[in-house]
């Protein structure tokens, strides 16, 4: 029976990851939070693996489903966390990874075109300097806005 369980455990977590690998570089489980289905903006959250010789700087976001993409970066100032757009690229070194995770780095997608459904799949492009865009899917988080991710 408890081999049973972790079995179906560790086929639940596979079924439920998913990862984008270009030039050495991986895009881990992206994901968009969101608060209800017609909510008007979500936070998107997903691991960035540099397993390359190189720095990688990540530049943008883009998407489809949404008309305005920002990267933003959450600082806590006098026991308040603020969100604030960033204004350079982002450096992932050599062998270094970045989390976007609640209250740090994440994405915020404004204005959705369109009522989202939970589990759908969202095509988008991240797109680093040196013309290196890795297209992935982000996946719908529907109701569980506050819970950090990763």
């Amino acid at each position: 029976m408890r081999l049973t369980f972790i079995i179906i455990y560790f086929f639940s977590f596979l079924a439920n990851s998913h990862e984008y690998n270009k030039n050495e570089v991986i895009i881990d489980h992206p994901i968009i939070k969101v608060s209800s289905a017609d909510s008007k903006i979500g936070a998107g959250y997903f691991k960035v693996i540099n397993n390359s010789n190189e720095h990688l700087y990540l530049r943008e976001i883009v998407a489809s489903i949404s008309t305005k993409i920002e990267i933003h970066e959450v600082i806590k100032q006098n026991d308040i966390y603020k969100m604030r757009p960033i204004k350079n690229d982002l450096l992932i070194s050599p062998g270094e990874s970045l989390v976007f995770k609640a209250k740090s780095y994440h994405a915020m997608f404004f204005n959705f075109n369109r009522i989202l459904e939970n589990n759908e799949m969202i095509k988008a492009k991240i797109n680093f300097r040196n013309n290196l865009v890795i297209p992935v899917e982000f996946k719908i988080i529907i109701g569980q806005v506050n819970n950090s991710h990763h």
